[in-house]
């Protein structure tokens, strides 16, 4: 088989991945997550629209996923039907992955999760993500009340099986907003599982969070008051803010009542990922930044490390197949895993002498060589690896891990150049911890040259291969910068 893509070398790079001695930290690993963790501290890996693949929505539960996306349509008078309004992605009703006979309705789809739910004992809460999609009329879709009256619908739906934003409410009391939350996070997975916890997304598009926020409060005026599910507005790849501040269409006020956010990926959104982290907010990530697909490793790896809390997966499977997405991966990322366990912000050493890439006497210019030297803890060998893949220097974050010439090719050497999106400064993380360039499709990775132990030895692109030690690099955690 021809392999092409770069998620098919990076598993080919992987599966060449030779036995480690016990020193080595490799290959890389996120942590699993422990009963006593908070929900804000996992992440969890996601099937993007999850009731269009598959030919049974709890095919994805059996093969450990523990989140679900379902798009709804606000199209007829659903709000007088028993089971909700139709699970589709466009305008019309649709036969999905539920248990309906025919058109799928979102009764039909939690009646399979809480099926589900009575013969499986699970260690996490289960996530929904309800996706909210316009009808053929997109102006008059979704307005506040109709988003009420879904989450009216849900909690009678559910009732007692949901961990919701009211119990969240009690839980953070006296202080119920992003201060009481950044302050004492969410509840830990162990109290919290069996629960589901559902998350609203989307809506009318240009008005999705005000949208959102009107609905919050026709909720807050009922008795007991707030929403059941989790509003979840959209929030900007480049505007941390967003998270600690007012959000788009909300004022700051308001904002402080939200505890999600939806995010389509972006270049640099690791500070709106970190911030989230910080500041123990869920956040929605879906789509893709740079050279990456959702599909591939290193975008995963970044996700996780940043701090997304469910990585949404652009899956292909259809209804006809049975199978489910699982990646060869799942041994270094795992479906359900502790949120920010990879590093995003670290030093690289070198697994076969232990020395730090490091930017050459910390001249920051264009051309500056990066070498091996001496591990010394300066800003010259600490790098954040965007999401657009890019090594950015702490000394510097103007400059680029590149290549010299900004041509992949055998021997061609590395040094920093100013960050301007080419090839030659995306780099490609496998869980072997080799770093591949964008630059020659993938072919060539970070080498130290020769193989020298010496400090001072300049680092280079050489074809990759598993086997080669002098690929294989151990991203150690730093302190965000």
């Amino acid at each position: 088989m021809h392999c092409h893509s770069l998620r098919c070398r990076l598993f080919a790079l992987l599966f060449a991945l030779p036995v480690l001695s016990a020193s080595a930290a490799l290959p890389l690993q996120a942590t699993a997550p422990q009963s006593t963790d908070r929900l804000d501290q996992i992440y969890y890996g996601q099937p993007h629209n999850t009731y269009l693949h598959s030919s049974k929505l709890t095919n994805w539960l059996d093969a450990g996923y523990r989140t679900v996306e379902i798009d709804v349509i606000d199209n007829g008078d659903w709000e007088k039907e028993p089971k909700g309004p139709y699970v589709a992605h466009g305008i019309g009703p649709t036969n999905s992955n539920c248990s309906a006979a025919s058109n799928d309705r979102l009764g039909d789809c939690l009646d399979d999760v809480t099926g589900w739910l009575d013969t499986h004992s699970v260690d996490v809460p289960l996530l929904v993500f309800v996706d909210m999609k316009a009808n053929s009329d997109p102006a008059s879709a979704w307005k506040p009340d109709e988003i009420a009256q879904l989450d009216d619908f849900i909690r009678g739906y559910l009732g007692s099986r949901l961990y919701s934003y009211r119990d969240l409410l009690g839980h953070l009391a006296p202080d119920g907003n992003r201060t009481g939350l950044k302050n004492k996070g969410w509840p830990t997975i162990g109290a919290l599982k069996g629960k589901i916890i559902v998350v609203f997304t989307g809506g009318y598009l240009g008005d999705v969070n005000a949208r959102m926020n009107s609905a919050r409060k026709l909720l807050e005026a009922q008795t007991p008051a707030g929403p059941v599910s989790f509003l979840c507005p959209d929030v900007d790849s480049d505007d941390p803010n967003e998270i600690s501040g007012a959000i788009d269409g909300i004022s700051a006020a308001d904002s402080a009542y939200f505890f999600c956010g939806n995010m389509n990926a972006g270049d640099n959104d690791q500070y709106v990922l970190n911030r989230s982290a910080e500041y123990r907010q869920l956040i929605h990530q879906w789509g893709a930044a740079g050279a990456f697909s959702s599909l591939d490793y290193a975008w995963s790896y970044i996700s996780v490390a940043h701090g997304a809390s469910a990585i949404g997966w652009d899956v292909t499977e259809s209804l006809t197949n049975a199978s489910v997405f699982r990646p060869d991966w799942l041994t270094s990322i795992p479906l359900v895993g502790k949120r920010r366990s990879l590093p995003g912000y670290f030093e690289l050493h070198t697994t076969f002498s232990g020395q730090c890439v490091d930017v050459s006497n910390s001249q920051w210019k264009n051309g500056t060589a990066l070498q091996q030297y001496t591990c010394n803890g300066t800003d010259a060998q600490r790098f954040v690896y965007t999401a657009e893949g890019q090594l950015r220097p702490k000394g510097d974050t103007k400059y680029c891990a590149d290549v010299d010439g900004g041509k992949g090719k055998q021997g061609a050497k590395l040094n920093i150049w100013d960050c301007d999106g080419g090839e030659s400064e995306k780099w490609a993380i496998s869980s072997a911890g080799l770093f591949a360039n964008r630059a020659g499709s993938w072919g060539w990775c970070m080498d130290v040259t020769g193989g020298s132990p010496n400090s001072g030895t300049r680092l280079q692109l050489w074809g990759c291969s598993a086997s080669n030690r002098n690929q294989q690099f151990d991203p150690r955690v730093v302190p965000d910068f």
